[in-house]
């Protein structure tokens, strides 16, 4: 196929079109509310040739599955992205969050970056290339899912249809800045109770004080050994006690204390094993300090995720993107979770990361997306799926 020819069609416009009709749907998760966003997924894409269905998620929610048909001759090429965006917060914003302006060569809103403008990237690439004439050898795939933000309860939902058949790769949108993304750290989320009895301020001696407890066991924490081997891209496991909670009352000991750790785990490192770890050093500090209670649970758990950089779709999407844009893409640090975390355990399907947004303004205020960035993307998709599926 002649990629020159489908190039001269993207239009920055249309680019920047879909991604504000996108953000002006306010789909802050929590609670989630992605219907009309998906229906208007699905209905862009039906337009282009697509046939397709929402997958219900709950009320008022729902992430789409489309399909361009090909020969069945190649496993399907899937394009991936959520609709679901995190709150705006209490600072000030250059223009409405949920306006999608257009200013400066960018489009801002709450979620041009992560990642309505890589989704958006990507519905107009799938139109280019359905109307374009083009015989596929395998199926192009849409996956605009709800609730990554979360729970993954999207990808979940359409990792777990069998009609999904079989998918040769899946690319998600998430913002890279047009770099590769390969592997991506897991959310590992225990939480430490410790437990005491109440007594009267006055008479501290009489109850047992559950917040010294835990003083006391995220200071043994903080020297715990965790097995882990530096990822060459991803570097260390990393550990950070975020949130604690504790007491009723000034003049009550408390009895209770809770301490959430976010912990990001590296490819190699079990969750399975690294949960029992935890469980024999609670056990362990209640050995060596009788007055010490506690104990601990797991409250979210993401795997890591790699793709081998061996694969061939991997090297064929290098090829293709520096056949589209000159040159091949840097390689991504992903330190965040995407649904890759989902996808690539439940279907074993190399999963790539490469979107337009800059992963610096993701979640944060006057978060935006470079136009340019989406055109570079277009092209990069683009050729890589007629790489894959001509």
């Amino acid at each position: 196929m002649n990629l020159d020819r489908i190039f001269k069609q993207i239009d920055v416009n249309e680019l920047a079109g879909v991604c504000r009709d996108l953000i002006r749907y306010k789909t802050v998760n929590p609670p989630g509310d992605e219907l009309q966003a998906a229906q208007y997924v699905l209905e862009y894409l039906i337009q282009a040739g697509f046939e397709g269905e929402i997958v219900p998620n709950g009320e008022r929610r729902g992430s789409v599955l489309a399909r361009f048909k090909g020969s069945g001759e190649a496993p399907t090429l899937a394009f991936n992205g959520h609709l679901d965006v995190v709150p705006v917060g209490a600072e000030g914003w250059r223009h409405d969050p949920f306006e999608g302006v257009v200013e400066d060569g960018k489009v801002w809103g709450r979620g041009s970056a992560d990642m309505k403008g890589g989704l958006a990237t990507m519905l107009v690439a799938a139109r280019l290339l359905a109307q374009s004439g083009v015989k596929l050898r395998g199926d192009l795939a849409v996956f605009a899912t709800a609730g990554e933000e979360v729970d993954m309860l999207g990808a979940r939902s359409l990792a777990a249809l069998p009609e999904l058949g079989p998918l040769q790769a899946i690319l998600i949108s998430e913002p890279t800045l047009n770099r590769l993304g390969l592997a991506e750290r897991g959310v590992f989320w225990p939480e430490f109770t410790t437990h005491g009895q109440t007594a009267h301020g006055s008479t501290p001696h009489l109850g047992r004080n559950a917040i010294m407890m835990m003083v006391k066991l995220l200071s043994e924490l903080e020297r715990l050994e965790i097995p882990f081997t530096p990822h060459p891209v991803l570097g260390d496991f990393t550990r950070s006690v975020n949130t604690i909670q504790g007491g009723i009352k000034v003049n009550v000991v408390p009895d209770w204390t809770a301490a959430l750790v976010d912990m990001r785990t590296v490819p190699g490192q079990d969750h399975s094993e690294l949960l029992h770890h935890l469980e024999d050093f609670v056990q362990d500090l209640e050995h060596r300090f009788p007055d010490l209670s506690a104990s601990v649970r797991l409250t979210y758990d993401l795997p890591p995720a790699q793709t081998s950089p061996d694969e061939p779709v991997v090297e064929a999407f290098r090829e293709a993107a520096q056949e589209a844009n000159g040159r091949p893409p840097d390689a991504a640090v992903v330190r965040f979770a995407t649904e890759a975390a989902i996808f690539v355990p439940a279907l074993g399907v190399p999963t790539l990361i490469y979107g337009p947004g800059d992963p610096a303004l993701a979640h944060q205020p006057d978060e935006h997306v470079q136009l340019q960035k989406m055109v570079e993307a277009t092209r990069a998709y683009l050729a890589a799926a007629v790489r894959l599926l001509e």
